[in-house]
């Protein structure tokens, strides 16, 4: 069997994998601004974080000011208020991760700005509606994060403090929601408060149904192909531990060896084991506990 030369079918896969980013990345801002505009706006309810707070921003420069504007100004002052988070991502983070954060924010803030808040809301229904909200809008973040970007706010916070192994990131969210909230309730009614923080405990229960790099998974494979392993952990960048086997039935001896992945590196993970071996026999496993010096690859 032809063995494909291992970097230009790696470079082919870097560029595919780059390209389809760039969508998700696109795709999943526009989702996420989508959500807030037709769901959660018509309701008066607020997203947490700092989306929460532009839309705080927004309605009370209206409301002193007297001043209805033409457009949805809460993408601008979003946009705004993540400068100080992107200076942050750019000094302490990886460049490709700043640029992505920086595409999907600028999506954010055209998408807020053109799409129409109703005056009237698409279900009658509250409840119905924050469902809504938070499937689209969590979906789109999912697909944020599965390019390894974030959609700015708080998630650069989040995302550093995880990659730093600092559990305090949840606090934080607690500490900035929890101000938003407790703003709505004093301007607005104690119900609007409550529909929010009914629409953030959805949104963070679907996201993190549907978010996947943060998920373990060990992958066992079976092949005769002695280099596919080396060829393997070039690629992915992942220790591997080998043996060697002995198949009873036939008496041969095959090449044993398991690695540990994050969930949405499994897919490139079998592409690569099926293109220098379309024999191979893999084991997946989920719902691992890991310890220890395992990468986790959130950007």
């Amino acid at each position: 069997m032809r063995n494909p030369n291992p970097l230009k079918g790696g470079t082919v896969m870097v560029l595919i994998h780059k390209y389809r980013s760039f969508i998700y990345i696109i795709c999943g801002s526009f989702l996420f601004a989508l959500s807030v505009n037709l769901f959660l706006v018509p309701f008066h309810i607020y997203n947490g974080g700092v989306v929460g707070i532009a839309q705080l921003t927004k309605d009370l420069i209206e409301h002193f000011l007297n001043i209805k504007f033409t457009f949805n100004l809460t993408g601008v002052i979003n946009f705004v208020l993540n400068i100080p988070l992107f200076i942050f991502a750019y000094r302490k983070m990886s460049r490709r991760f700043f640029f992505s954060t920086f595409i999907s924010l600028v999506t954010q803030t055209i998408a807020f700005t053109v799409i129409p808040t109703l005056s009237k809301p698409l279900v009658d229904n509250v409840l119905v509606s924050i469902i809504a909200a938070g499937l689209v809008g969590a979906y789109g973040c999912s697909l944020i994060f599965k390019a390894k970007s974030s959609s700015g706010g708080m998630d650069i916070i989040g995302i550093y403090q995880s990659m730093k192994n600092n559990s305090s990131v949840g606090k934080t969210y607690m500490i900035v929601n929890a101000f938003i909230y407790f703003i709505c309730a004093l301007v607005y009614e104690f119900q609007i408060a409550l529909y929010s923080v009914i629409y953030a405990a959805v949104f963070a229960f679907i996201l993190d149904r549907l978010h996947v790099s943060n998920i373990e998974v060990s992958i066992m494979v079976f092949s005769k192909n002695k280099d596919l392993k080396k060829h393997l952990m070039s690629l992915v960048k992942r220790g591997i531990t080998s043996w060697e086997g002995i198949g009873l039935y036939t008496g041969e001896s095959t090449d044993v060896f398991i690695t540990v992945v994050d969930k949405s590196e499994v897919a490139y993970v079998k592409r690569i084991i099926r293109q220098f071996d379309q024999k191979a026999f893999m084991i997946v496993s989920e719902n691992l506990t890991v310890d220890g010096g395992f990468e986790k690859r959130l950007i």
